[in-house]
């Protein structure tokens, strides 16, 4: 008898850790090209699921508030994992939202289904906000990233988005990463949406540096496709409460990119311009420097006076002073402030590559920022992920908008 109760437990432990259920879907809430209208969600499962959908409905104080949702048909895909497994994919547009209103929405089947989250979607002017962003997770993703995630959940609570500077995991091919990601932002990922940006690791496939990016990513996301044609969901860019948040790829076609992105710039109207890529332009980490970018993208930040740009890649962290053509601005012209940072356990020793363009720095320390928005000033707060404030700069407009 005590063989079989052993041999029954035993059995249970091993099927409580197969991805089962809708705690392991890999839920991911992911803004999309109108935030205003529109957001975007992904999720997997190991077995494939029978007509799946997305309910959504508003976020009404009724219990019932349910019978008013409606269903969204999800697409799906198969994925074939490194193993030869299979998983299955699904993604879906949650269109035609009300502005500045919150809603609830769940993903599954009529067989099982996710909790319900709630997220809100973008007020329809130019409106005070607040965002996250995070370096590199990359390693620690357990251990180090989800103390990371969670602090800076608990700063800002009310954060209309998370943006995550590249490298999300060391090795996309290696799909336990990919979990372990996810269950450090576990039910953030699928509350506050997510701006997640391509890094470098993203092109390391079996062991070796690969001219294409892991077919990882897309699987997991579902990102705005207004960017290259050529870099489907790795360029990209969304209109914000009077912000424009544009996301570079900084691995391939940075001169196609340039020409892009001096286009979108010029184009769109906004108070405040922020980009995020992984490669930094000013290097904080030893033996690196940013030339490659700087060619590229440089004279196309300075001639629409960017006002902040979001970096990874160094693995440490590192805020600039406002610049112009690699030069502290004097007086009250304008400059661009460039920051770098990390989020995860990895991390090198500080050596900023050019002299006298940090203002503050730092090493062997994860951080979380937040950046409030407001139609007078943009203020950007660096904290580790103690809670201590570590840094904090506030920007003003460019007077030519």
């Amino acid at each position: 008898m005590h063989r079989i109760i052993l041999s029954i437990i035993l059995i249970l432990l091993i099927l409580g850790s197969v991805i089962a259920g809708p705690e392991d879907w890999r839920i991911a809430l992911c803004i999309s090209e109108d935030p205003q209208h529109q957001m975007n969600v992904s999720w997997r499962t190991e077995s494939q699921m029978n007509a799946p959908l997305v309910q959504v409905a508003q976020n009404l104080p009724q219990v019932m508030f349910y019978e008013q949702s409606v269903d969204i048909a999800a697409q799906t895909e198969i994925v074939l994992r490194s193993d030869s497994t299979r998983v299955y994919v699904y993604s879906a547009k949650m269109t035609g939202l009300i502005p500045s209103t919150a809603y609830a929405y769940r993903v599954g089947s009529e067989d099982e289904w996710s909790e319900w989250f709630v997220f809100e979607t973008a007020n329809s002017t130019e409106a005070p906000f607040r965002f996250l962003y995070l370096g590199d997770p990359q390693n620690g993703l357990l251990s180090h990233v989800s103390r990371a995630i969670r602090a800076g959940y608990g700063e800002a609570p009310d954060a209309a988005f998370l943006t995550i500077a590249g490298d999300l995991v060391s090795v996309p091919g290696i799909d336990q990463q990919w979990e372990d990601l996810f269950h450090a932002g576990s039910w953030v990922f699928a509350t506050i949406p997510l701006v997640p940006v391509m890094g470098n690791h993203a092109y390391y496939i079996d062991g070796e540096w690969s001219d294409e990016h892991s077919s990882y990513w897309q699987p997991h996301f579902t990102l705005p496709e207004n960017g290259l044609a050529t870099l489907p969901e790795t360029n990209y860019y969304f209109h914000y409460q009077g912000m424009l948040f544009v996301v570079l790829n900084g691995s391939e076609q940075l001169d196609e990119q340039a020409i892009w992105l001096d286009e979108i710039l010029g184009q769109v109207e906004a108070k405040w311009l922020i980009v995020s890529m992984h490669q930094p332009l000013y290097s904080t980490g030893r033996g690196r420097d940013g030339t490659k970018r700087r060619d590229a993208f440089l004279s196309v930040i300075d001639k629409h006076e960017v006002d902040l740009v979001l970096q990874g890649h160094d693995h440490t962290f590192g805020r600039t002073y406002p610049l112009r053509k690699g030069k502290r601005v004097k007086g009250r012209q304008k400059g661009t402030v460039y920051i770098n940072s990390v989020s995860g356990s990895k991390q090198y020793e500080l050596e900023p590559a050019i002299e006298d363009v940090f203002e503050v720095t730092g090493e062997n320390q994860q951080f979380y920022h937040v950046i409030d928005v407001q139609p007078s000033k943009l203020i950007l707060s660096s904290y580790t992920v103690d809670g201590e404030l570590r840094d904090e700069i506030i920007i003003k407009p460019s007077r030519n908008r």
